[in-house]
């Protein structure tokens, strides 16, 4: 049972996000002594707690074409991208752990509520990756 909640959890979460993003605050008029370069504009951002595997970049874990993610990039040799659940756009950014990847694949379909590391061919890393962690999602 623990597990459906999670999954509830980040489905809502998800939601909540979507719903976010429908209003959109606009600043009032700023003056015009702060140069537009200082103007930063606040990012909505998500939190999931999820489990979060790891995968290398070879057929056995992936499709025939290991190199190609979803969005059509290639990510050989890149430990920058995540396969992450269909509910999230390609080229979402998110953070596992303090480190920020960007959502170039999706997870197979069993996965849907994890985010999937690209350890390209490094074999150690989806045994030092997997495990629960906080996810932040940056919407945009």
């Amino acid at each position: 049972m623990r597990g459906n909640g999670r999954i509830r959890g980040f489905i809502v979460g998800l939601g909540l996000a979507a719903v976010a993003t429908f209003h959109q605050y606009a600043p009032p008029h700023l003056p015009s002594s702060i140069p537009s370069s200082q103007v930063t504009r606040d990012v909505p951002e998500v939190y999931i707690e999820t489990y979060v595997t790891g995968y290398n970049t070879v057929r056995a874990q992936t499709d025939d074409t290991p190199c190609m993610g979803a969005s059509g990039a290639n990510i050989c040799g890149r430990r920058d991208t995540v396969a992450c659940p269909p509910l999230l756009k390609l080229g979402a950014i998110v953070e596992i752990r303090g480190k920020k990847y960007v959502c170039e694949d999706r997870t197979a379909r069993r996965y849907r509520g994890r985010f999937d590391i690209n350890c390209d061919k490094d074999i150690r890393c989806p045994y030092n990756v997997a495990g629960w962690a906080l996810v932040k999602v940056q919407l945009e």
